[in-house]
């Protein structure tokens, strides 16, 4: 629930794959492997960076009150997602 009313249940989303960061944007919701929550989590970025590990995304689900713990690798990046069929 985490995503609702964006995406819930019920929803179905097209996917694509990033080819590189510069394909992920503020704004965009993205499936990733996460590295506090078993499977794949599909948030929003809500900030990109760079630090001395490289690039970065912080993300958030529009239903929660904080942000993801961490930083996201490109890496961890599995799918953007570029519509969400209701």
């Amino acid at each position: 629930k985490s995503m609702d009313p964006v995406i819930d249940s019920t929803s179905k989303a097209i996917e694509m794959v990033p080819k590189s960061e510069d394909d992920i944007h503020v704004g965009d919701i993205v499936a990733y492997a996460s590295n506090y929550k078993d499977g794949i989590v599909a948030h929003r970025v809500v900030e990109i960076g760079h630090d001395s590990f490289g690039w970065y995304a912080r993300l958030k689900g529009d239903n929660n009150d904080y942000t993801d713990p961490g930083k996201v690798r490109f890496g961890q990046i599995k799918r953007i997602v570029i519509a969400v069929i209701y």
